[in-house]
Formats: C-alpha cells, structure tokens, sequence
C-alpha cells in the first residue's frame, strides 16, 4: 500500500493508504465516502471528451473538444463559469484568468452561504484554529447544525471526539460533547448532550447561554423547549471547560440569517474568553476545495452575489461547469435555468450536469495522482502528487490550459 491524500470531503485526510488489487481497491483508513470516491476516481485515468448534438454523441478528441468548447464560450454574450468546489487551487487561479479573458463570470456553490459565513468577523478575530490543535486540546467539542456522519465521516474519529491529545489524553473520555439541531441525528449518538431545536431557533438560544455564561441569570425555564436543568449544566460546562470548539454547519447558514446566528456565536466565544477559558468557532463545509475557493476567488464572489438572479433571468447563455455536479446541487429554478444554456462540462463523467451539457470532458481526479494543491477545512494547504499509477493522463489543469491557450489566440 502507499500513502495517498483523500479529496473526498473538505478533511483532505493525508494518513490513510491504498492500493488496486486487480479490479478492488483496497484501502487503510478511508472512511466509507473516501472509499467509495476513491474506487469511482480509479474509473477515469485517461482524459477523454464527447460532443453531443441532437441525441447524438460522438467520441472526440481533448483537442477537438477544447476548440469547439472555446469557439462556443468566444461566441456567448455572458458566459458562466460555475462550480470548482471539487478541483484544486492551480485550477481555480486557471479558472479566474479564463473567465477575464471571456469577460464572463466566475461563481461557485460557495457563493450561497460559505463565503458569507468566512467574511464574518467570526473569521477575523482569532476565534478559530487548526484542526490538530483541537485534537489535542478541544475539551468540549459542539456540533452546532451539522452532522458529521452524513458528510465528514472521520472528523469526530480523527480530530474532535474519539482520539486522544496532548491535553485529552483518554481521547473521548476526557471530552464532552454537545449537538444542537433541529432533528435527533447520528451524531447525537455520541454525544453528553443533545438539543433538538425549532428552525431558527438558534440565536435565541446562543444569547442565552452567552447571557448565563457572563454572570446574567436569564434561565428560569425552558428555552427552545430544552428543560433549564439541561441548560444550566451545558453553560457549567461551557464555564469550566479549557478549551471550547464549537463547529457550525449549513444549519446555522441555511436558516435565513447566517449573520444573526454567527454574530451570537462571536459574542458565546467572547463571553466564555472573558470568563479566562479558549473558545474558537470552526465551520463544517463538506465540499473538497471549499476554502481554496474562497481564498483564492473570494473577493470576485463577493464583488457580484447575484449569478443565481441572472442565470433565472436567462442572462446566461453559455454555461462552463468545472468539477461539481451543478443540476445536482442548486436550487430547482437555477438547475433548469442552467440546463436551458449552452452547457459545457469538465469533470468526471456519469454526473447529471455531464449528461445534459453539448460538450463534456472527462479529467483524470486529484486523488489519483495529478500533482496539485487543495485547502482543507480549516485552511490548511495539502499537496497532491503522484500515488499510484503512471498512466493517468494529464488532469483538469492541464485542459483548463489549454482551453485559456485557445481563447487567448
């Protein structure tokens, strides 16, 4: 077996292993969803490209696909370049220089929420940290909207409740753990403490346990339906707990206000500082290269948060997917708006964007040997090279080059 990096989801584990036993794979530390991309990643070793025009698909050329893949974006009056969640930083620096010299416009899924959520003061002040250090000193860890076991397997195993630390030496032993959502989920399964809330009901119930934590006696019965005696014995803990990490999710984000939510999670983590106890606040996106979007491409998104509004005014008429699934994941209105454009698609085949888009071409995945960088959740930088195999054929860089030669001449 040999060491590899997983692009699965955003933790971009670097300490597992594989290796292809005839047609199996066989892995060493993977989680279900890092195997299962893996195996699915194995199927395209070899970029290749196909046209499709009224029912019909043809097998061409990377070339071939390029050229009409340009002369189509050339010819569009404001094309879209939608996606890069999933492909590497080198990729998404090609990306922006592609949509400058097309004068059209870079977005991505992050533009719905994440970017919002990392351009919050919580982000500016000191207030989260890197997943090793909660490893090793994260004593009570809260899962705020979000659960792992769907999306980020290893994250409770690897980082934040099982394992053991320098400060947590009997690993899960030594930890409390808390989940607040609206739902009874699988994490919850693990953890001391467990609160079912109403949809929206977040802030309410941050403010005050924030309240509670600086000294002001505000409980005196239930909030959110959640008992006081509950209540009173999180904020003890939250009171005499070392080190406090609180991971929030798209339930925090998706609840119609992100900012009201992350503001009240900045002033919890500014009430138990001032109590002489650490508190950070660390986000839960399961997307690959979420953050190497944001950190590269985040002051473009932000410059313009209306793609969505254009493309459902048919604004677009040419649309570049890069690496996601986009009919897959957006909304129903802007899935069949982005379907109605002239659609051309880089990625890996299958998808439901690939099998609607006129052109599509396949490109060999980071994981199986594209040297190539990804940020991980908490934005730390991961290199990629070479693993396994000496026949995978040049990767999605290298046809976002040669599609930015094309347009440039």
């Amino acid at each position: 077996m040999k060491d590899l990096v997983c692009n699965g989801c955003s933790l971009l584990c670097d300490d597992v292993s594989a290796e292809i036993d005839g047609a199996e794979v066989k892995s060493l530390g993977l989680c279900r969803l890092g195997h299962a991309h893996l195996s699915e990643s194995l199927k395209t070793l070899t970029a290749s490209a196909v046209i499709r025009d009224g029912g019909k698909e043809d097998t061409v050329s990377i070339e071939e696909a390029v050229k009409q893949a340009g002369e189509a974006l050339q010819s569009a009056k404001q094309p879209l370049l939608y996606g890069w969640t999933t492909t590497s930083n080198e990729c998404i620096q090609e990306g922006l220089v592609l949509a400058e010299h097309l004068g059209g416009v870079f977005d991505s899924p992050v533009s719905q929420g994440t970017i919002q959520a990392m351009s919050h003061d919580i982000h500016s002040g000191k207030l989260d940290i890197d997943l090793e250090y909660v490893r090793n000193n994260g004593e009570f860890i809260i899962y705020w909207g979000t659960d792992p076991t769907e999306s980020l397997h290893r994250h409770p195993s690897r980082f934040a409740v099982l394992p053991r630390g320098e400060k947590i030496p009997e690993g899960i032993e030594s930890r409390t753990i808390g989940v607040v959502d609206v739902r009874e989920t699988e994490t919850m399964k693990m953890a001391n403490h467990r609160l079912i809330i109403s949809i929206g009901g977040d802030s309410e119930l941050i403010e005050v346990l924030t309240s509670e934590v600086s000294g002001k006696s505000s409980i005196t019965g239930p909030v959110q339906g959640i008992p006081a005696q509950e209540l009173l014995s999180i904020v003890r803990k939250l009171q005499t707990s070392d080190c406090t990490v609180i991971f929030y999710g798209r339930g925090i984000l998706n609840s119609n206000n992100a900012d009201e939510n992350l503001t009240a999670i900045a002033g919890l983590i500014g009430a138990i500082r001032e109590s002489g106890k650490e508190a950070y606040a660390l986000p839960m996106f399961p997307e690959s290269n979420a953050m190497g979007v944001v950190n590269i491409a985040g002051n473009k998104l932000k410059q313009d948060l209306t793609s969505l509004q254009k493309l459902l005014a048919g604004e677009f008429d040419t649309t570049l997917v890069v690496g996601d699934d986009a009919l897959a994941i957006l909304p129903g209105p802007a899935a069949k708006a982005l379907a109605q454009t002239n659609l051309i698609y880089i990625g890996r085949p299958g998808t439901f964007t690939d099998k609607k888009a006129m052109i599509s071409i396949y490109s060999p995945d980071v994981i199986t040997g594209i040297p190539n960088t990804m940020t991980r959740l908490d934005n730390q930088p991961f290199n990629f090279s070479a693993w396994t195999r000496d026949d995978v054929s040049e990767g999605m860089l290298g046809i976002l080059s040669k599609l930015n030669g094309f347009v440039k001449k």
